[in-house]
């Protein structure tokens, strides 16, 4: 998808029953695992590096959430310190007041790593008495799970408190910045977001519509790169409800249907569901909601490709 912003047509994109859905999911089949053993083997002292393989085959290590966080500091601070102009007073108290917000979430995400490693050095000398093996792994395992869903809930509080507030001081400035197409006047500068097509407008049309997203591209007077270098397009603007993701490169965002690929190795708590039967994986290393229209521009420079995001109302 390169060259390329995305787009998708649906209502509110954070599903929460969604995420909840999927996590119970393999926290049962986790608990699953660790039943076995306790039935056919009574759990042993040998057991132990099983059973904590088990435990954190649900990893609480998440790049891509560790990527969305450090990405959602820098548009912030770029706000703050001045890197990006054109905000009014109000908009920088109110990121100032999400920026506090936003360390507090910040360092949760570290503190439940931190608490497991903690669990486990306190298990491993536990279990070296013999004694009660199968309690100590069982409070260890539920300890575990109370962790991830709380981190879950963490994420939750980071998308609507500081995430969607943010985005939607910066997609305010990016609508404001867009060239309305009914302003335009050949041969003055523009900036139009851009759904570039290659077969004709009616069939391009019913694509666009059916399909849960759409990628489209940041096109400028001084750089009208698309995808696969089309030269006609559906112009799109963009607003909170419609974009779920920015990026100044190929995010390697892929709908998958469910089931394909929801597994404790490549969940992550970034994933974004799409409807009942679909939700949305991406995995570049800038990519955010919450990118600043001058950097998406800055990049193109040097990249010359952008991606952004966007659901479809």
């Amino acid at each position: 998808m390169n060259d390329t912003i995305e787009v998708t047509i649906m209502g509110l994109y954070f599903d929460t029953m969604f995420q909840q859905t999927i996590i119970y999911s393999l926290l049962y089949e986790r608990r699953k695992k660790i039943d076995k053993i306790a039935c056919f083997n009574n759990i042993q002292l040998q057991d132990f590096d099983t059973l904590t393989a088990i435990i954190n085959s649900i990893e609480l290590d998440d790049p891509n959430l560790e990527r969305k966080l450090e990405q959602t500091e820098l548009n912030i601070l770029a706000i703050l310190n001045g890197t990006v102009r054109g905000f009014t007073n109000d908009d920088v108290d109110s990121v100032k007041k999400i920026y506090e917000c936003f360390k507090y979430k910040k360092e949760q995400f570290s503190d439940y790593k931190k608490d497991r490693l903690m669990r486990e050095l306190d298990l491993k000398n536990e279990f070296t008495l013999n004694n009660e093996l199968a309690g100590k792994i069982i409070r260890h395992l539920n300890s575990d799970d109370e962790d991830f869903v709380a981190r879950y809930k963490a994420y939750v509080n980071f998308h609507y408190y500081i995430e969607e507030p943010l985005a939607e001081i910066t997609l305010r400035k990016w609508e404001n910045q867009l060239t309305k197409p009914f302003e335009y006047q050949q041969g003055c500068k523009f900036k139009f977001l851009v759904h570039a097509i290659g077969t004709d407008t009616e069939t391009a049309l019913q694509n666009a519509k059916s399909k849960p997203i759409i990628s489209t591209s940041l096109i400028t007077d001084e750089f009208q790169g698309t995808y696969r270098n089309s030269k006609f397009g559906f112009v799109y603007q963009p607003n909170l409800k419609n974009v779920l993701l920015i990026s100044s490169s190929d995010c390697y965002a892929n709908d998958i249907p469910i089931g394909q690929s929801i597994s404790a190795e490549f969940f992550s708590l970034t994933d974004i569901p799409l409807g009942p039967d679909k939700y949305l994986q991406y995995s570049a290393i800038k990519t955010c909601k919450t990118m600043h229209i001058e950097e998406i521009e800055n990049d193109s420079k040097k990249h010359r490709n952008m991606v952004l995001r966007m659901s479809k109302e």
